[in-house]
């Protein structure tokens, strides 16, 4: 017999979560991206595209492939949509996120500095994790590496 989370919640359709305030989203309500805000450190400038059809400024991101890692997809993304390479970047940031009991308090860590959630005109939740990585701004971008239904121009912008 096979069960799948839809399946279970159609059975329960009075499920609620324990308290107010939250919600519970299965996997086919949602989708994870992860994106960088990609820094040539050396010469104080940050990396943006632009999508051409629209005009529209934004960070390289994308779609999580499955199984793969939340980071792995940050980098492979921002090189697919600009045809640069990128690394991630440690830096020092507040986070909620608990140490394991043998590492003491790092100085700079590569964890996501932000998120990103909205929903999609067709009513599915997107939540973009992002993640700071260091490129470089003389760097040729690698010809060939965006999606047919892609067509963005790198945009280095001083910060």
């Amino acid at each position: 017999m096979s069960i799948t989370f839809t399946s279970l919640l159609e059975k329960h359709q009075n499920f609620k979560m324990a308290s107010t305030g939250r919600s519970l989203h299965f996997s086919n309500e949602f989708v994870i991206s992860c994106g960088t805000v990609s820094l040539d450190v050396e010469r104080s400038k940050v990396l943006l595209i632009r999508w051409r059809r629209t005009g529209e400024y934004v960070l390289p991101k994308g779609r999580k492939d499955i199984g793969e890692p939340l980071e792995q997809t940050a980098l492979r993304e921002t090189f697919e949509e600009t045809g640069i390479q990128v690394q991630l970047l440690p830096v020092a940031i507040d986070t909620l996120a608990t140490l394991p009991s043998s590492m003491d308090l790092p100085k700079a860590v590569t964890e996501p500095i932000a998120i990103t959630q909205r929903t999609t005109q067709k009513g599915i939740l997107k939540i973009i994790f992002w993640y700071v990585a260091v490129a470089d701004s003389t760097a040729i971008p690698e010809e060939g590496t965006q999606k047919e239904d892609e067509d963005f121009e790198n945009v280095w912008v001083d910060f």
